[in-house]
């Protein structure tokens, strides 16, 4: 680097070519720029071909408006651009880009030709050729109808080093301009195609019928076996609306690559609106991750020019959307309401009751008092005059329901048992309460509603006492904190408690004291006293092993059966073929089918008694999709996998010997996850903090 003699300018040819590099990065956004200009012009076709994964060129064709003539010499200059004239222009701007960067860019780190007709000069167009700096520098009269169609070769050849990391990641970068056009195809109208060709002929990627219907276009991406599980939903508020598909709890997929939000008709990043969504959807299933689609139409309030690319929005009401889109979601994700009743019931309408789903949060509207004790039955007496239960439930019913569907107690009436009488001295049989899933065991005794209304007044009298607690503590400037066992109020102790944590690397450096009631192994760490599960502990070290280990053993399948994937998922899957073989799934790549059902299945994994079926190999390509490296397993064989790692532990009760305690302790340092059993049983607890340690 030379001297600094002084502040200078950058030399114009190089500001334009670090400015390009911003804008144009990678594989997927070169076509991205191509294709909203397209959908900007009022295209109603796009075709998008590639070669060689976009390594040799990226050709997009439209029909849409075509550029007037007067344009030509000035449509890949830096911010030229017919969308705005001043900054205010922004709060009404409608179209994707705005900024004149994309084909400048786009001169800057590759070759560019454009062949476009108008209207007017249809069926003759022009060939245009531009430089590096977006000058033009030739044109020729060509046949055209009318639309624009932008070659791209040579991407990146200036550019030496993300030329070699496009080449290494060729496929990767594919992939990944896959699911972004997907994301174009679910929200535009247009009729879109994207293509690959390698050797032979063009492989068709993503194909979108015009005119389509937002569901179609949905399974096309997300594939048909979705179907079943996608719901759809709307929310209208006075400065946005919301309307998408989400999938219910039983159609959650393994990874969370799915999820695409839509702002103004704009595929866009929202991570708060994001990470809500999932954290309502694990209410329902901890499990697994949703698929969805929301569009979101902001009326004005809407900042888009925050980066290069466009992905992020800045929206003001946006605590206002993320209250609507909560209240849209639990309203299709959340069961029926729910209706039970626990006195008074006989054993048929007790049954009936199984068929209603519960819903998470119950209103105690209101209490009815049970009948006088002369017509009190009870479940273990014979059947006498049916008096109508008291009832705990729900208030809020989506309106769908409450039109379609007639009430859960009147659309099956209660059944009569009568039993024998029972003897004195016999003991009380329990009765069940079926809710959903859930089987709750109640006595047979009538309830004292009185009183049970009294204990609930008394339990909300405390919770709104430490509430306001609580809410004193909070204003505390310097509350007390407690951590380990030792109350800190000094702010320097207090830093120096939260920040006594266990990292992995502390497991070799702590001291084994002994063993405690033959189950848990005593350990010191400089001054802090720790209780060791040794069952647990030694149960997550094996449990690992066995995850990185065990080869699943695979039986043929008499024919094979052919995979509809998503073409994403495809991709990843014929990428990620050895991970699948060390899940016991073999497939085969017949390249000459569709996209999407190119794969057909030859082999699934068995162990033991536990046969594997496509749901579990759909949640190793969605886990591959989000992570591919390393070596996923899912949900069904990590289940197997816990089982056995379970056997084969020490166990609580077992006597040890120091030697066998430091293994453990020191196995624990080499996990990838060591804080909890794959049960979710934790592996230690911190007990006292030592103010002397002599041992």
């Amino acid at each position: 680097m030379a001297e600094n003699t002084g502040m200078r300018p950058i030399a114009k040819d190089t500001v334009h070519k670090l400015c390009s590099g911003q804008v144009i990065v990678d594989l997927a956004t070169s076509a991205k720029e191509l294709l909203e200009n397209s959908l900007d012009a009022g295209a109603t076709s796009i075709d998008i071909k590639m070669r060689d994964s976009g390594v040799t060129s990226i050709t997009v064709t439209d029909n849409g408006h075509g550029i007037p003539p007067e344009n030509y010499p000035t449509l890949c200059r830096k911010h030229w651009t017919s969308k705005i004239t001043s900054f205010e222009d922004l709060d009404g701007v409608t179209t994707f880009g705005f900024r004149g960067e994309a084909l400048s860019s786009l001169c800057a780190v590759a070759s560019v030709t454009i062949v476009t007709a108008t209207r007017e000069s249809a069926p003759m167009g022009m060939s245009l050729e531009y430089d590096h700096n977006g000058e033009l520098v030739g044109s020729t009269a060509v046949a055209r109808e009318r639309g624009t169609t932008v070659v791209v070769s040579g991407l990146f050849a200036r550019w030496p080093v993300r030329l070699a990391d496009l080449k290494k990641n060729a496929r990767r970068e594919y992939t990944r301009l896959v699911s972004l056009v997907e994301q174009y195809s679910i929200i535009s109208d247009v009729r879109l195609c994207l293509s690959n060709q390698t050797r032979g002929q063009p492989v068709v990627a993503v194909r979108t019928p015009p005119q389509s219907d937002r569901l179609t276009r949905l399974l096309s991406v997300f594939g048909a076996h979705v179907r079943p599980h996608l719901v759809r939903f709307e929310y209208q508020a006075e400065d946005f609306s919301l309307e998408g598909h989400v999938s219910r709890p039983e159609g959650g997929r393994g990874g969370s690559d799915k999820q695409y939000f839509f702002v103004n008709g704009r595929p866009c990043d929202l991570p708060r609106p994001k990470k809500l969504v999932n954290e309502v959807f694990r209410g329902y299933c901890p499990n697994r991750y949703p698929v969805f689609a929301i569009a979101i139409v902001v009326k004005g309030s809407v900042d888009v020019n925050l980066t290069p690319d466009k992905r992020e929005i800045l929206i003001r009401c946006e605590e206002l959307v993320l209250r609507g889109l909560k209240e849209a979601l639990v309203s299709v994700l959340e069961p029926d309401e729910s209706a039970f009743s626990v006195a008074g019931v006989s054993a048929g309408s007790v049954n009936g009751s199984a068929g209603v789903k519960r819903q998470s949060s119950l209103m105690c509207e209101e209490l009815v008092p049970p009948p006088p004790a002369t017509m009190k039955p009870r479940l273990s007496e014979p059947a006498r005059e049916a008096v109508p239960p008291p009832q705990v439930s729900s208030t809020k019913k989506r309106p769908s329901e409450t039109a379609s569907k007639p009430p859960t107690t009147a659309s099956k009436p209660p059944t009569t048992v009568s039993k024998p009488p029972a003897a004195t001295s016999a003991p009380k049989k329990m009765g069940t309460v079926v809710i959903g899933s859930c089987r709750n065991r109640v006595q047979n005794d009538t309830h004292d509603w009185k009183s049970v209304a009294d204990r609930l007044r008394i339990k909300q009298a405390r919770m709104k006492a430490k509430l306001e607690d609580s809410q004193l503590r909070d204003l505390d400037p310097m509350p007390a904190m407690t951590e380990g066992g030792l109350s800190v109020t000094d702010p320097e102790e207090a830093s120096s408690a939260l920040s006594r944590l266990i990292h992995k690397t502390d497991f070799q450096r702590m001291r084994v004291l002994g063993q405690f009631n033959h189950g848990f192994i005593i350990a010191l760490l400089d001054c802090d006293l720790y209780i060791i599960d040794q069952h647990a502990s030694d149960e997550k070290y094996n449990f690992e092993q066995l995850q990185q280990r065990a080869q699943i053993s695979s039986q043929p399948l008499i024919h094979p059966a052919v995979l509809e994937l998503g073409v994403v998922d495809e991709a990843v899957a014929i990428e990620c073929r050895d991970k699948l073989e060390k899940n016991g799934f073999f497939v085969d790549v017949d390249e000459d089918a569709v996209p999407g059902q190119r794969l057909r299945l030859k082999s699934q994994p068995v162990i033991d008694k536990t046969v594997f079926d496509q749901k579990d190999l759909m949640e190793l390509v969605a886990q591959l999709c989000v992570d591919p490296v390393g070596v996923p397993r899912c949900e069904r064989a990590r289940r197997v996998f816990a089982s056995r790692a379970c056997r084969k532990s020490t166990m609580i009760g077992d006597p040890l010997s120091k030697t066998r305690m430091r293994d453990i302790v020191g196995h624990l340092g080499d996990l990838d996850h060591p804080w909890n059993c794959p049960h979710g049983r934790p592996t230690l607890r911190h007990l006292h903090r030592l103010e002397k340690v002599d041992l």
